[in-house]
């Protein structure tokens, strides 16, 4: 079965939507964004957390040193590397981290999902480019672009939603499908949207 992650909690509220609804993952973001938590708030949100959901965090050009700071103190159980990391941060974070390394793929074109075993991480996340953000954009990708590569290791980001998530799990049947601002209205966590998008993974995994 696919697995799904929530991704931009910021609040009790969002902890409690997942808790109700049972995501497989939920991620909370520490490089700038508008759903931006400090490791402190993450760490608070994530002692109300059912065990059973992996908290996943997100980053952007993070040194090293902070990675392994931030992953520590909020008990994290997946870091996304989610900018231009080299693979050689990816492997120093492997041999000093516990977690579960994920390192996102901005897709633009064929030459984006090139040489990905570069990076030795343990599972890619595939989304959509958008020339100056990093992901929860809402923009979504070609999907044919990525279809050759292992299912196994890929989760599907990039404008998820609703109305396309069926379509985009049957045709690219990846690990996981990460969702965002397809499960949010005016810019917060959605418990309706939630429960709709949970029901049709049960639904078609």
């Amino acid at each position: 079965m696919t697995k799904f992650k929530l991704c931009g909690l910021r609040s009790i509220e969002d902890i409690e939507i997942a808790n109700r609804y049972h995501p497989d993952y939920v991620g909370f973001v520490f490089a700038p964004s508008k759903r931006q938590v400090t490791k402190e708030q993450a760490k608070k949100l994530i002692t109300q957390l059912n065990p059973a959901i992996l908290p996943v965090g997100v980053f952007v050009n993070t040194p090293l040193e902070e990675l392994l700071e931030i992953s520590h103190t909020a008990e994290l159980k997946v870091i996304q590397l989610h900018g231009e990391e080299s693979p050689e941060l990816v492997k120093r974070l492997k041999q000093n981290s516990s977690c579960e390394v994920w390192k996102a793929i901005r897709v633009k074109n064929e030459e984006s999902v090139k040489g990905l075993e570069r990076y030795q991480a343990d599972r890619y996340l595939m989304d959509a480019y958008q020339s100056g953000a990093y992901g929860g954009s809402g923009k979504q990708f070609q999907w044919k672009l990525i279809q050759h590569l292992p299912k196994e290791r890929l989760i599907l980001a990039g404008g998820l939603n609703r109305k396309n998530l069926i379509e985009a799990v049957t045709t690219v049947r990846p690990y996981a499908v990460d969702l965002s601002s397809g499960a949010e209205t005016d810019g917060h966590k959605d418990e309706s949207k939630v429960k709709q998008l949970i029901e049709l993974m049960k639904g078609v995994s």
